[in-house]
Order: structure tokens, then C-alpha cells, then sequence
């Protein structure tokens, strides 16, 4: 299983917080559409993965809905 596998598996489908602040500056308010859009740049991007945004914001916000479990 790839990492973006593993991210979809803990991530799409499930409930989560109205609002999850992923950082100071970054407020999911629209969980559902913000991971369709990460998961879409992350699949559309072919460099080295850890340097891609989407993918930095997917496990900032997978460790920030960790805190409210």
C-alpha cells in the first residue's frame, strides 16, 4: 500500500469536525471538498511527494483530526 493509499484509507469516508485548524494560518471549513482537491493534486503530481503542498497539508490535517480523537 502506497502512503496516498494509506492516507485515503484513514481520511475519505469518515466523520470529522466542522472546522479542523491545520495550522495558525490554515481552517478546513469544507472537509469533504478540501481532501477531493488535495487527494486530486497529490495523484497529479510527479516530483518527490514530500515536497508537494497537497500532500504537506493531507498529514497536517490527519495529525490535527488525531488531536480531537
Amino acid at each position: 500500500m502506497t502512503i496516498i493509499e494509506e492516507l485515503k484509507s484513514e481520511l475519505l469516508g469518515k466523520s470529522f469536525p466542522e472546522r479542523v485548524e491545520i495550522s495558525q494560518e490554515q481552517v478546513v471549513v469544507d472537509v469533504d471538498t478540501f481532501l477531493k482537491i488535495q487527494f486530486i493534486e497529490v495523484e497529479a503530481w510527479k516530483k518527490d511527494l514530500e515536497k508537494c503542498p497537497a500532500y504537506l497539508r493531507l498529514t497536517k490535517f490527519r495529525e490535527a483530526v488525531r488531536l480531537y480523537k
